[in-house]
């Protein structure tokens, strides 16, 4: 395993403002003030250089290797080609994408919309009956009537002939 360097120590007081300082992220005032701390502090001096070797060493550049770069565009490529190779087919299927299917959802509504107001009396065909369906509907009380004497007529007739049967037949003698 390989064991953790330590750094020396500096003054307490000081600890921050030499990493501040090693970062250049303090100001010039207390830039100014750490310069003069360091030329009467050897303690202080060993810390920074320590810093100076020590922090390079940790922050390592996170850059992807040409291998990486290689397959990622071999994979980029193929994606593209699968893409472009979908023809007549990958331009239908282009259309049920998601913007197109509520656009054309919303042009047939207002299609049907449209043709509804504008042929609105259109529908309904307009049949005249003829003339003597009209006059035969206006004598449907007559036509009942004569129904009903029809079945008046039926019924005398088969009241008749059963008369005859129940009367006993004269034979001469």
């Amino acid at each position: 395993m390989a064991e953790r360097q330590e750094l020396t120590g500096a003054c307490k007081n000081f600890e921050q403002d030499l990493v501040l300082y090693y970062y250049q992220d303090c100001s010039r005032a207390e830039q100014q003030q750490v310069e003069a701390h360091l030329e009467g502090c050897p303690s202080c001096r060993v810390f920074l250089e320590e810093l100076k070797s020590l922090l390079p060493a940790t922050v390592k550049p996170d850059e992807p290797t040409p291998a990486f770069w290689q397959n990622y565009s071999r994979e980029m490529r193929g994606k593209l080609d699968k893409q472009e190779s979908h023809g007549w087919a990958g331009a239908i299927l282009s259309l049920f994408r998601p913007w197109p299917v509520p656009a054309v959802a919303t042009a047939m509504i207002l299609a049907i919309a449209v043709t509804l107001t504008f042929t609105k009396g259109r529908w309904t065909t307009e049949t005249h009956p003829s003339p003597e369906l009209v006059e035969m509907a206006s004598n449907a009380d007559f036509f009942e009537s004569i129904d009903f004497l029809d079945s008046m007529d039926l019924l005398e007739s088969v009241e008749g002939h059963d008369a005859q049967k129940s009367e006993p037949a004269s034979h001469p003698l």
